[in-house]
């Protein structure tokens, strides 16, 4: 898929184990071209105001930023000597030859940008629409359900199209199980919510209202006023897996937006 296992590690481990977590979370750190909470004047950026009509942009851009970020990844996991660096980028550069020499540029262009919004569609309503922690919770298994919304499928077609990943919280909690087995998971997660007196539950919507309830949320925030004093999210000094206090790309990207959240 042209993407490195550095990378992802470092990116998705840190999505699983904090998830929604403001500043943290890399997945909800989406600005200038999209915001999930009114931001402080300072991190604002015009395209916020329309970002429930552009949002398809960015979506789009999704596979080949994190084509991009995998090669810077892999290319500093080389310099810090990480072990497997070296063969990541071979196996990266080996991708590229045949991508570029066998399949014409009209053919994986598109591809990278349909495969790049598809997969924003699916991943990012199962978390956006939900709790977002300005702290640390140190109650792991509780913010994952309070940050997760399972998709309901309505037809084959998106039960064949979401690909397990409908069973966001399943995935959440059991990440190396396979997906296969995720539906068996539903029963006795619903017993557990029910003998631990979950109060946000087990969340699920159908696959269109989900969505429909992420573009809510795109809409609400594009027109509310900015909020002085606002988290950013890259995250603040001293906070713990802050993105700014990090190597990761997302970090590089503003480091003009971070400097001046830390005044």
């Amino acid at each position: 898929a042209g993407l490195a296992p550095t990378w992802w590690s470092d990116k998705h481990n840190k999505h699983h184990a904090l998830t929604n977590e403001m500043g943290v979370d890399e997945d909800i750190a989406t600005d200038p071209f999209l915001y999930q909470w009114a931001p402080a004047p300072e991190n604002d950026s015009p395209l916020r105001k329309i970002q429930h009509y552009i949002f398809w942009l960015p979506f789009s851009f999704l596979f080949a930023l994190w084509r991009v970020d995998s090669v810077s990844v892999c290319i500093e996991a080389i310099e810090q000597k990480r072990v497997g660096a070296k063969g990541e980028l071979y196996a990266l550069l080996a991708h590229y030859l045949v991508l570029l020499s066998v399949f014409p540029v009209g053919v994986w262009v598109p591809a990278i940008f349909l495969s790049g919004l598809i997969s924003a569609l699916i991943v990012t309503p199962t978390h956006q629409s939900e709790e977002l922690f300005e702290e640390y919770q140190p109650d792991w298994v509780k913010a994952q359900f309070d940050s997760t919304r399972n998709a309901v499928m309505t037809n084959p077609f998106s039960e064949w199209l979401w690909g397990g990943m409908q069973y966001q919280l399943e995935h959440h909690l059991f990440p190396t199980m396979p997906r296969s087995k995720y539906p068996l998971l539903k029963n006795r997660l619903l017993q557990f919510v029910e003998e631990n007196n979950m109060m946000g539950g087990y969340r699920e919507s159908g696959e269109f209202e989900i969505l429909k309830m992420n573009w809510d949320l795109y809409k609400r925030v594009a027109e509310a006023d900015a909020v002085p004093g606002a988290p950013s999210t890259k995250g603040k000094l001293g906070q713990q897996a802050a993105i700014i206090n990090t190597n990761s790309p997302a970090a590089k990207l503003s480091s003009s937006s971070s400097s001046s959240s830390q005044k």
